[in-house]
């Protein structure tokens, strides 16, 4: 190979080096990914980053003038975090597992215990005649339990301490204050030689916590498996250049050629060795105008072939491209994005942040009624316990995963459960055309001479203009009339080739039709410039697309169609499915259709079913591929419909209105119940006993709430 193909490597790596994807361990909720994304945002030399909790991923963009990656291993590691260089579903998907196991034995151990220290305590709270010295080594019995559920659940006051140095607040803030008062009292009250001790309620925060936890990591590693599923049965391919179908890139091998046809993705990175292109390299650089490829520059996986069909020379093996050390297409759309924040974690923070300062208050009344110190601790240990939002710890996590395991029933992929607040009442939908709203495949319908050239003539010039290239137009032609000479030049608007004498032929879309009577997709073919004929083309619409129309127009919600197509195309399909000329938006590129979405009425939900949808996709508050989706835009998709048509998209929101309202529900329920017991504990009505009974017995009915979402 060339010097130069070892510089582009270099490059290659320089830039997968400055804008990558990097693994994290050690996040167990979505407060932690905001404040670790706030806290590599507040580095000099960050130009952007995003941590996604339910992929355990940071996409972070640097300069590395003034960053380097190791001042960001330093600041997650500073943080109690693990960065892990390499993202791979797979790796992440056994971390994952390893979590859950870890999980599921520290329950165990803490669940087993923490009763043993709620028996021994209960003798306390309930027995009659027990004197003074059994009661005090009934007490250390209960500490004596409560110690190996306090080691099971360690990294939970760990991480609360973490939430605090990210000056961010969690559930785990909660726990951790709540734990350690709990624990300290007793101790004090121990050496104070009284049996007045709360070791069964700091183990039984514990367990509640890891209840959730385990429940939470079960999610996670069901959605990461959901993701690879997706990505096996629909694999990336390659065209071989000896000719045949396209086959997985886990086929290919360093150094065999391969062919890139016009308007297809590249999806393995090498070096060129035939043809003239340019490529859509927004996805890896985030340049929008198109990079110009020859004959020995370096192409990479993820980019997009606009003009000209290319031959290439395999550099990298399938698991080893550009992309692949990016993290892929699938994660490094999620964590581009970072981590919402929901009704659950706003009530969160604002209990974490009033809780100290209750605390205190319970603490200050008790002095000042006289009640005494360890009394005023108690009551300040109380207000720490009865304010911990277990409930929401739990049933959050509960109800996401009821919800993707109700979704696959019903055929969808519920990839990112946090999009369903959006898509529960969405200010806007935009749907692309080709594909989605339509059935996406396109057959020649008509054919009209203007010309001595007869029908099949007008389609044979056609198809040299078409030959090797990715389109629906080109296949319908190719379909029909065969390939035909060396390839074709696919640019923004049209095709061009050449016939077997050299003249010029091409093939461009239509504003206006010679035919009008006749409905579809019209392009011209055109000889020397001069016009011999036109080509009509059909899509049909969707069975479902009419009904689903109407149901969100009734609602209120505005309406979008994004294509690149022409208008007088884009408007026969839009007519025949109830949209009209102000809902219709023709020739949009892809970066057109991502910055129509950010221009919309907020929420937006984009469907869409192609590798060009991926920046509307990502733009969007919630995205949804179709079953005939490219696998790339399923795979980054937060949710795939995976059977059915787009009748599929009112069962999906119907899902989101239900998983939504089961999410205020147990809002509600948290702050109701803390606004019974909040005024109690500070007035002294409550023991810490009491507040870990009516926080229990808040938390099963949370559970019970989230569990009915699957009915």
């Amino acid at each position: 190979m060339t010097a130069g193909f070892w510089e582009r490597e270099r490059e290659a790596d320089a830039v997968a080096n400055t804008r990558q994807l990097l693994a994290i361990e050690g996040l167990f909720c979505g407060g932690c990914a905001r404040g670790l994304e706030n806290r590599l945002r507040s580095l000099d030399g960050v130009r952007d980053a995003g941590v996604h909790y339910l992929t355990a991923s940071a996409y972070i963009d640097w300069d590395p003038s003034v960053c380097t990656l190791a001042r960001i291993n330093g600041c997650i590691a500073a943080a109690g975090y693990r960065m892990i260089e390499r993202f791979h579903l797979p790796d992440v998907l056994g971390r994952m597992h390893t979590v859950a196991e870890r999980l599921t034995n520290r329950l165990a151990i803490a669940a087993f215990f923490a009763m043993w220290s709620m028996g021994a305590a209960s003798v306390l709270y309930f027995g009659s005649g027990v004197s003074s010295d059994a009661a005090w080594w009934l007490a250390v019995a209960s500490g004596a339990s409560a110690g190996p559920a306090l080691w099971a659940g360690h990294a939970i006051i760990r991480m609360g301490w973490r939430s605090l140095r990210l000056r961010t607040y969690n559930i785990d803030t909660l726990i951790a204050a709540g734990v350690l008062g709990a624990v300290l009292i007793s101790g004090f009250q121990l050496l104070r030689g009284s049996a007045t001790v709360y070791f069964d309620a700091a183990a039984m925060l514990l367990v509640l916590r890891l209840v959730g936890q385990w429940i939470e990591a079960r999610t996670r590693a069901n959605s990461i498996a959901a993701l690879i599923e997706m990505e096996a049965a629909a694999p990336e391919t390659a065209w071989r250049a000896s000719g045949g179908d396209a086959v997985p890139i886990s086929q290919i091998s360093v150094g065999d050629r391969i062919r890139i046809p016009a308007g297809a993705p590249v999806t393995i990175d090498g070096l060129v060795l035939e043809g003239t292109s340019r490529l859509n390299t927004a996805f890896l650089s985030g340049e929008s105008a198109p990079r110009s490829v020859q004959v020995g520059d370096y192409v990479e996986a993820g980019s997009l072939n606009l003009d000209r069909q290319l031959i290439i020379r395999v550099a990298r093996s399938p698991d080893d491209r550009l992309i692949d050390r990016m993290g892929g297409r699938v994660a490094l759309e999620l964590a581009a994005k970072g981590e919402p924040s929901s009704v659950d974690d706003t009530v969160m923070t604002l209990l974490a942040k009033a809780t100290p300062v209750l605390a205190m208050l319970a603490f200050a009344l008790g002095l000042v009624q006289g009640t005494g110190i360890v009394e005023a601790l108690a009551r300040a240990l109380t207000i720490l316990i009865v304010i911990c939002p277990c409930a929401l710890a739990i049933a959050r996590p509960l109800a996401s995963l009821v919800v993707v395991g109700f979704g696959r029933k019903a055929g969808l992929r519920i990839a990112d459960p946090a999009s369903l607040d959006s898509l529960a009442r969405p200010g806007s939908v935009v749907f692309d055309k080709t594909g989605t709203l339509t059935s996406g495949e396109l057959e020649v319908a008509q054919v009209f001479s203007c010309s001595e050239f007869s029908k099949n003539e007008i389609l044979a010039l056609a198809a040299r203009a078409e030959t090797g290239i990715e389109h629906p137009i080109a296949r319908a032609i190719v379909s029909r009339a065969g390939e035909s000479g060396p390839g074709g030049l696919r640019l923004a608007r049209k095709a061009i080739g050449e016939d077997g004498s050299g003249r010029r032929v091409e093939v461009t879309g239509m504003p206006s039709p010679v035919s009008p009577q006749s409905k579809g997709t019209f392009v011209e073919v055109r000889l020397d410039d001069v016009a011999v004929g036109e080509i009509c083309l059909v899509d049909r619409p969707d069975r479902d697309v009419i009904p689903l129309i109407n149901a969100l127009r009734s609602e209120g919600i505005e309406l979008r169609m994004a294509t690149g197509d022409s208008r007088s195309s884009a408007q026969d399909i839009g007519e025949a499915v109830g949209l009209g000329r102000a809902e219709i938006e023709a020739g949009q590129s892809p970066l057109d259709k991502a910055d129509l979405v950010r221009n919309l009425p907020k929420p937006v939900l984009f469907v869409g079913d192609g590798i060009n949808d991926a920046p509307a996709m990502a733009a969007a508050d919630c995205s949804i591929s179709v079953s005939r989706a490219h696998a790339a835009a399923a795979a980054s998709a937060s949710i795939a419909i995976v059977e059915g048509g787009l009748g599929k998209i009112s069962d999906a929101m119907s899902l989101a209105r239900r998983f939504r309202t089961t999410g205020r529900r147990n809002a509600a329920l948290a702050l109701g119940y803390n606004g019974v017991v909040i005024p109690l504990a500070l007035g002294g009505a409550m023991s810490p006993l009491l507040a870990a009974l009516t926080m229990t017995a808040s938390s099963l009915l949370a559970i019970a709430n989230s569990i009915r979402l699957g009915r």
